[in-house]
C-alpha cells in the first residue's frame, strides 16, 4: 500500500510538471492520444473478442485524435 501510495503521489507530480511545462492544450491531447495504445494492449492482453462495433470504436478514437491534431496544427 505505501509503494502504491508513493507511485501515484509520483504520477501526480509528474502530471502537474507536464503541465507546467507545456499547456493544458497539450496536455489534454496527450491524454486522448494515451488511451488509443491502452485499448490496443487491453484487446490483446485480455483477448477480447473483436467485433465489427468494437473495431469501429477504436477506429472513432482514432480519427477523433487525428482531428484534434490537424485542428491544433491550423492554429
Amino acid at each position: 500500500m505505501t509503494f502504491s501510495g508513493v507511485l501515484g503521489l509520483a504520477i501526480s507530480f509528474t502530471s502537474m510538471w507536464f503541465l507546467h511545462q507545456t499547456g493544458a492544450t497539450t496536455y489534454s491531447l496527450v491524454g486522448s492520444l494515451n488511451k488509443i495504445p491502452l485499448s490496443v494492449a487491453g484487446i490483446l492482453l485480455f483477448k477480447v473478442p473483436t467485433s465489427l462495433e468494437n473495431s469501429a470504436r477504436l477506429l472513432a478514437g482514432v480519427l477523433f485524435a487525428r482531428a484534434k491534431i490537424r485542428e491544433r496544427s491550423q492554429s
